[in-house]
């Protein structure tokens, strides 16, 4: 049997993968085991993600000597090093007045602020140590582009034989925006953009102009559905036939709409938002026509960050000429990890092809391990969990939901969530404040795949959440507290065979609601990763609204009240 391991280690997100010739065994984000959220790696003042890797294999019961190779998602020279740092810098000089940049940057501790001090040294010594580390421990060490990672975590994951990749981030080594051809176990490069062109800085300013921080992306996303759009913003990014470009002194005009300190969202910014959405959502479908004319496939893989922007990806979904589509749930940096494990497979002379029905690839603990960690609460220890879930959940209780092994990737999945009925429309404020997110953010669906074209126009498989689907309109009557404002939903699709425990409790549910849907978001505290232990789960727990925890076979409540009532017992006396 060959091992290979997959490390990201150089920006955000660091992430380590373990896998054999024929499957992926394992995948952990560093965050999760350091409560760090987007572990940063060395170019941004962090480190490797050592626990990562030795939970990787310690949890298959390896040893260094066992590992055949190991790939890292990084080929970067110091001169490329120094090219970074003067792009960024020079970038934002001309987008952005450079004492607002100052103090949005600094003011809300932004990650990326650390690459100006952190990336020379870092790579001079912290990132040539850890590599002679690497070196000394394990057999071969391979370095590979970090778009090909990206490519290759998508392509490789997908089962199609044959596709278009379109790779877009916010930087690597030499360029943000990729497209490829992938064909069998080959992937041709076939077009590349200069630094400046990077749809994913793009978003990422003007996100911070609305007052969005910190790969805080999403909510931009989710604000754009309360806009219009308005032509006076639309020259920040040309879209062309098969092409765009990015205006970069067109983004300074907006900072007069800066939003600073938590001040009040206006209609002026919900446009902002709404013309960048439209400007992205163009730019990706015709980079998705320019890869179908080049290489006429119609199956196409996205990766990077931006292929979370799940209404841009389902607006290529509906072009003529795609037929299928996959987004590899970790398309941030954490899945280049998976993407360098993959290409080390190949440069042994090992083709990986292997179509990824799931993400549940993280820990899990026992009974008897997650004991130790409800001692002095309400809890009991139930034949079918499940059900008891369910009925809580159909009683209008908010519920942890902590089962089987975890999820990879930024978007909880069923076995680190919390969850609730999407019946009641009071539900979405509840949650959102349990989540201490804005009332006006939305939240997600998790529905059984068979019933999909019941609430959906246009259904295809997204088992991670990657996709927006818009309701059917007799259907948003049935579940108001997952439908957007513009009637549509960021959807999982739970389907048969899946690991673990969730769609159990989904199905548990519709029988007894008749509703194949549950509202579904990560169980995690303000600021903080998906919770990973056990302890973390109970902390998460006390310290927000929730009513229940459904923790292995246990369930627990915050009183003993509530423990017995759920329970069907007689309440116990004071």
């Amino acid at each position: 049997m060959v091992y290979i391991l997959g490390i990201n280690e150089i920006l955000h997100d660091t992430a380590a993968a373990l896998l054999n010739e024929n499957e992926v065994l394992s995948l952990m984000e560093e965050e999760r085991l350091t409560r760090v959220k987007q572990k940063p790696g060395f170019l941004l003042g962090g480190d490797a993600p050592r626990m990562a890797i030795d939970w990787c294999l310690e949890s298959n019961g390896l040893k260094d000597s066992d590992i055949d190779a190991v790939g890292l998602s990084f080929d970067v020279s110091f001169y490329q090093v120094l090219k970074m740092l003067f792009d960024t810098v020079y970038q934002s000089i001309v987008k952005m007045p450079i004492t607002q940049t100052l103090r949005d940057r600094f003011s809300e501790k932004d990650v990326g602020m650390e690459l100006l001090h952190a990336a020379i040294p870092a790579y001079l010594f912290s990132r040539r140590k850890f590599v002679g580390e690497l070196r000394r421990r394990f057999k071969r060490v391979f370095f590979f582009n970090h778009h090909l990672c990206h490519a290759a975590s998508s392509f490789h994951l997908s089962g199609f034989d044959e596709a278009g990749i379109f790779v877009t981030d916010g930087l690597s080594e030499d360029t943000p925006t990729t497209l490829w051809h992938g064909r069998g176990s080959k992937m041709e490069l076939l077009r590349k953009y200069p630094s400046s062109q990077s749809l994913g800085k793009l978003y990422r300013t003007i996100s911070n102009i609305l007052g969005f921080f910190n790969f805080e992306a999403g909510k931009t996303m989710g604000l754009s559905a309360y806009g219009n759009y308005d032509p006076e913003y639309e020259r920040i990014l040309d879209v062309y036939d098969g092409d765009y470009r990015i205006n970069l002194r067109e983004i300074r005009k907006l900072a007069r709409h800066a939003r600073r300190g938590g001040g009040e969202i206006t209609q002026v910014h919900k446009d902002i938002a709404a013309t960048l959405q439209k400007l992205l959502e163009r730019a990706g479908c015709e980079l998705s026509k320019a890869l179908h004319e080049m290489t006429g496939c119609r199956n196409i893989c996205l990766a990077g960050g931006v292929a979370l922007n799940c209404v841009m990806n389902y607006e290529i979904l509906k072009q003529p000429f795609v037929d299928n589509i996959f987004i590899q749930p970790g398309a941030m940096d954490m899945g280049t990890a998976l993407g360098a494990g993959v290409l080390a497979l190949n440069k042994l002379g090992y083709s990986f092809n292997q179509t990824m029905r799931h993400c549940y690839f993280g820990n899990e603990f026992s009974n008897d391990e997650i004991e130790p960690a409800l001692e002095g609460l309400a809890y009991a220890k139930c034949d079918d969990v499940v059900s008891v879930a369910a009925r809580a959940l159909q009683r209008d209780f908010i519920v942890g939901w902590f089962q089987g092994r975890m999820e990879f990737g930024p978007r909880a999945l069923g076995a680190r969530s919390i969850l609730a009925s999407p019946v009641n429309p009071e539900t979405r404020d509840r949650v959102n404040v349990v989540k201490t997110r804005a009332l006006w953010r939305p939240l997600a669906p998790s529905v059984l795949e068979e019933d999909l074209g019941d609430y959906f126009e246009y259904v295809f498989d997204s088992p991670f959440m990657t996709l927006n689907f818009e309701f059917k309109q007799d259907a948003m009557l049935k579940v108001p507290s997952v439908v957007h404002v513009d009637g549509s939903a960021r959807v999982q699709t739970v389907s048969k065979g899946l690991p673990g425990r969730y769609r159990e409790l989904i199905l548990k549910f519709k029988e007894l609601t008749g509703i194949p849907m549950v509202m579904n978001t990560s169980f995690n505290d303000k600021g903080e990763p998906i919770v990973c232990y056990p302890k973390d789960a109970v902390r998460t727990f006390l310290n927000r609204s929730m009513d229940f925890l459904c923790i292995n076979d246990f369930i627990v409540a915050k009183n003993r009240e509530m423990l017995d009532e759920i329970l069907g017992q007689k309440p116990s006396k004071k």
